[in-house]
């Protein structure tokens, strides 16, 4: 039985109930975006959405629609991306976060698939902090090694993300076109190990590409994201089976960090005057 609350299955009455009785509210955030030659491009929210449900079965929390359309300019060389700016996606995260507070939010945890929304969550982090309110962000891909060590997230399109949608609808996923692609090198001596980090003499360096400077089907390799050592597993390794206990597995931990978090209280800071 779900203990949650879907906002837009909601009538305004029904909300009403629902903010009274939890101030907790769970907002999943993702992207549209290519995801190579085998993934849907929602894979990003379509994950974030799956992930917010199955927290909502386990913890008393309202859970807002999925918000599609993130920041993901990077990727739109490759057809079918939208991206909003990050100024854009970072009012809109405000926009909704004051409509959510006015009815008696307490407390709010993003559910991020795209790690290029994490700038505006940051900072509209920064915004409710400012008003007294805990917020806490989970980017459900760097949590995967909480329910098997092994199962450490390699890049992008990779087989973590191949088993989360596989879990979702295996029709979705082209696996005859799954493959592992090497990242190209930026030159002979300079090393791309992401999409913004590169590596020369031992040293990383911040450059500006975007994802087809790095490969060329769109799915690539990013070094130093996880603590994973093996980048050599391909997308085939994926199986639904797979993708349901990590998605399980994390909403299990995610409802546990919930009960924790509802614990923080925070004031609007105050200037401080004086050592303690």
């Amino acid at each position: 039985m779900t203990k949650g609350y879907f906002l837009e299955r909601l009538t305004w009455p029904q909300a009403r109930q629902a903010f009274d009785r939890t101030g907790f509210v769970v907002i999943p955030t993702g992207s549209n975006e290519q995801h190579g030659p085998h993934l849907p491009l929602g894979t990003d929210f379509l994950v974030a959405r799956e992930l917010a449900a199955r927290v909502a079965q386990r913890s008393e929390v309202i859970v807002t629609p999925t918000l599609p359309i993130g920041y993901a300019k990077y990727h739109n060389v490759f057809p079918g991306t939208l991206s909003l700016s990050e100024d854009t996606l970072n009012a809109a995260l405000i926009d909704i976060c004051d409509d959510l507070l006015r009815y008696g939010t307490t407390h709010i945890l993003f559910v991020n698939g795209h790690g290029g929304n994490m700038n505006a969550i940051r900072r509209c982090g920064e915004w409710l902090r400012q008003r007294g309110i805990p917020m806490a962000a989970a980017p459900w891909w760097q949590m995967t090694h909480l329910v098997n060590p092994q199962w450490q997230a390699l890049g992008h399109a990779d087989f973590i993300e191949t088993a989360a949608v596989l879990a979702l609808d295996e029709g979705l996923v082209d696996m005859k076109a799954a493959k592992l692609y090497d990242n190209k090198d930026l030159t002979p001596e300079i090393k791309l190990d992401s999409l913004n980090l590169a590596r020369f003499k031992g040293v990383n360096i911040i450059v500006n590409s975007v994802v087809s400077d790095v490969t060329p089907a769109g799915n690539m390799l990013e070094f130093g994201m996880t603590e994973a050592k093996d980048y050599s597993t391909p997308p085939t390794a994926a199986t639904a089976e797979m993708g349901n206990q990590m998605l399980d597995g994390i909403a299990d931990y995610l409802a546990e960090f919930i009960q924790a978090f509802r614990k923080v209280r925070y004031e609007p800071p105050q200037m401080v005057a004086h050592l303690p």
